[in-house]
């Protein structure tokens, strides 16, 4: 399973399209419907009626041809298989929305009375602002738009300055308003952009999470055939597929070294099993490898964190590295082992703290400086498991 950072572009078009599609397709039908609604009332006394309703009908088709594409193209999720061909086909339907109403603008302007003009002008800059709203998803499309619906208008408008006093402001005002939704459409498509970037990237997180909590199935049968591997390697321990003392002292040199370049914690717990010369030498040292094994089994239960490795450090003894690990959190994995230990209920006949197996645990915790060295932190926790062993066996000291 290879996790990858980033969004495919092929992908990041489709997702971009099923958006624009999504939630634009309804608001953008709806404000160049009623925006050609209003236009067949504003016309009305100044235009011949069948010719606008000829006009009217001929939009409408239009709108619902782009209004039943985008419904097929999600249905039929070709914006998936076809991408590209999907994008062309909405830039051109913008396109064509667009020059239908720089059109009507013009019209009016040459016919009709400049109080009508003006209001055309505004609903055409008020569908604009709706279009940018609901369509930046995918910038094209937006400034398809733009750039045949007002910047049209500001050209011509410009062109004919001499016509009405005010063509020269509003062609002026009109490109510098084209200048900012340019800018603005820059800024939301990004925004977009990242933003479905970053849902994508934790979706396959969650995609690849689902994959590894379903391959856990097989992590034991997976760690039975990998402990027979390993065995061969020299820092792991052939009885119970822990590490080994040489694995120890890599592991904690590095972990020190990475720890005070961080500034951070590091943990160390030792443990040491109860009376296990007793135990040997009543019931023979098979059953004392047996021992062994569950007890490695439940330290790599009792272990939770990223980073912390369980080994066998030698004879009985066992030692667990916690990185960034405090001395309460420490503390509550020492704990858990040691309930861990006492629920499995291990007889052992010749204890002299239980019935039962037990285990005596030094817990250290350091902010290794410029001096620490592997050798002196195993030390302290030595001195800590012998605090333990002093105090009668089965606790945990903290040194």
């Amino acid at each position: 399973m290879i996790y990858q950072r980033h969004i495919p572009r092929e992908e990041l078009l489709s997702a971009q399209l099923e958006l624009l599609m999504q939630h634009g397709r309804v608001a953008t039908i709806s404000a160049n419907l009623v925006g050609v609604i209003a236009v067949i009332g504003l016309f009305w006394p100044f235009s011949y009626l069948p010719y606008l309703l000829l006009w009217g009908a001929a939009v409408l088709i239009m709108l619902l041809l782009r209004s039943l594409f985008m419904s097929n193209a999600l249905v039929e999720r070709s914006f998936n298989s076809s991408p590209k061909a999907v994008y062309w086909q909405l830039v051109i339907g913008s396109a064509l929305t667009g020059l239908v109403w720089s059109s009507a603008y013009v019209y009016s302007a040459l016919n009709l009375p400049v109080t009508i003009q003006y209001v055309m002008l505004l609903l055409i800059v008020l569908i604009t602002a709706i279009s940018l709203a609901v369509t930046v998803t995918i910038r094209e499309h937006f400034l398809a738009y733009l750039f045949t619906a007002l910047w049209p208008i500001a050209w011509w408008s410009l062109v004919h300055y001499r016509d009405e006093p005010y063509n020269l402001t509003i062609g002026l005002v009109l490109l510098v308003v084209c200048a900012l939704l340019m800018m603005v459409s820059n800024w939301i498509y990004r925004s977009f952009r990242n933003m479905i970037a970053l849902n994508w990237e934790r979706e396959a997180m969650s995609r690849e999470l689902g994959d590894l909590t379903n391959s856990l199935r097989d992590r034991n049968r997976q760690l039975q055939d990998a402990r027979r591997q390993l065995t061969d390697l020299a820092n792991i321990d052939e009885l119970t597929g822990l590490g080994n003392r040489r694995l120890v002292n890599k592991v904690l040199q590095e972990e020190i070294n990475r720890a005070r370049r961080a500034g951070s914690e590091l943990s160390l717990i030792l443990i040491d099993v109860d009376y296990f010369k007793n135990y040997n030498d009543s019931l023979g040292h098979s059953a004392g490898d047996t021992v062994l094994q569950e007890l490695s089994d439940l330290m790599q239960r009792a272990t939770s964190r990223a980073g912390e490795v369980v080994a066998r450090y030698g004879g009985e003894e066992f030692i667990i590295i916690s990185p960034n690990s405090s001395p309460a959190a420490a503390m509550r994995t020492a704990s858990r082992l040691q309930s861990l230990v006492l629920d499995e209920r291990i007889p052992h006949p010749n204890s002299e703290v239980s019935d039962y197996i037990t285990i005596s645990q030094g817990v250290v915790t350091v902010t290794p400086d410029g001096e620490l060295q592997p050798g002196e932190l195993i030390n302290r926790a030595d001195e800590a498991l012998y605090e333990a062993k002093g105090a009668g066996r089965n606790t945990i000291s903290v040194g």
